[in-house]
């Protein structure tokens, strides 16, 4: 090993040289307090990116779920539908047609003008107001101008009796070639007791392997009586004397709670307002080819 002094230190301060490249590749250079990573960008590690794709697959997996879900509600909500159009409706290609009343626009606005200006004179408790009558070819010329309800539909006006008629499509439901058809009636009846409001509605279709008989009947007492804070208002009351639904009797604990029926329009929207214009009514009665509402003459005026 030489001796020579000058080649012993050209020696040590190349060491030291590498030793300072090597620190400024290893370590981050402090400017002005702020530290800035010097080393090569090949020493770092690639970011991993497992947990980003299992978060995507986690993702579609929830929402293919909840498609099948959904798939599977609609489904089910469709087979009870049709369980249900194929019990109550049938299926012709000839279905039965009504005839269809001709009415302008301008015809049914008067109709529309001269139902509001009644009520606004019950309502304003206005002296000697014209008794309304509406006759059912009115009432059936709105039905001819609604799509749905044009040639399928007929209301008409008996003697205390109003009687519907229908054959309605089923085509909006995507049911071709099945129809709704029956008829429902609305009496006024008296058994020398009581005054008696009775509904009936049948269908064509017999559901017989559900229930037999209508899908629904009512028989309610009614009758119109002084209010009790205000002896010159009437209250019109009905009570359930017996009835079905959907083959189901209506249970006689409900029946014998006496509760009136009428009581879910007083609490409709404004409960004074409601109750004047009813009381504001004096007797409707059902004739042949046409209804008439009488108003109750106002004596204060």
């Amino acid at each position: 090993m030489s001796n020579d002094p000058e080649l012993l230190k050209k020696l040590i301060d190349d060491d030291e040289l590498e030793d300072v490249e090597l620190q400024k590749q290893r370590s981050p250079l402090i400017v002005k307090g702020i530290s800035i990573d010097t080393s090569s960008r090949k020493n770092k590690k690639p970011v991993r990116r497992g947990n980003f794709r299992c978060c995507c697959k986690c993702m579609v997996i929830t929402i293919a779920i909840f498609i099948l879900l959904v798939v599977l509600a609609l489904g089910y909500a469709y087979s009870k539908l049709n369980n249900f159009v194929e019990d109550f409706t049938i299926e012709t290609d000839s279905p039965q047609k009504f005839p269809i009343v001709e009415m302008s626009e301008t015809e049914l606005e008067k109709i529309k003008d001269r139902v509001e200006e009644f009520i606004a004179e019950v309502d304003h408790g206005k002296k000697e107001i014209e008794d309304l009558v509406l006759t059912q070819d009115e009432i059936n010329g709105f039905a001819g101008h609604s799509d749905f309800l044009r040639g399928n539909y007929m209301i008409t006006f008996h003697k205390d009796r109003i009687v519907e008629e229908f054959s309605l499509p089923m085509d909006i439901l995507g049911y071709n070639d099945r129809y709704f058809v029956g008829n429902d009636y609305f009496a006024l009846k008296s058994d020398g007791h009581k005054n008696l409001l009775e509904m009936k509605l049948e269908t064509e279709a017999t559901h017989e392997d559900l229930f037999d008989g209508p899908l629904y009947f009512m028989q309610l007492q009614y009758l119109m009586t002084k209010n009790k804070e205000d002896e010159g208002e009437n209250l019109l009351q009905m009570f359930v004397e017996r009835g079905t639904f959907f083959g189901q009797d209506v249970p006689e604990d409900y029946i014998d709670q006496h509760e009136n029926v009428m009581d879910f329009l007083y609490d409709l929207g404004d409960y004074d307002e409601n109750l004047y214009i009813i009381s504001g009514i004096e007797s409707v009665s059902i004739e042949e080819g046409k209804v008439v509402v009488k108003a109750r003459q106002n004596e204060n005026n």
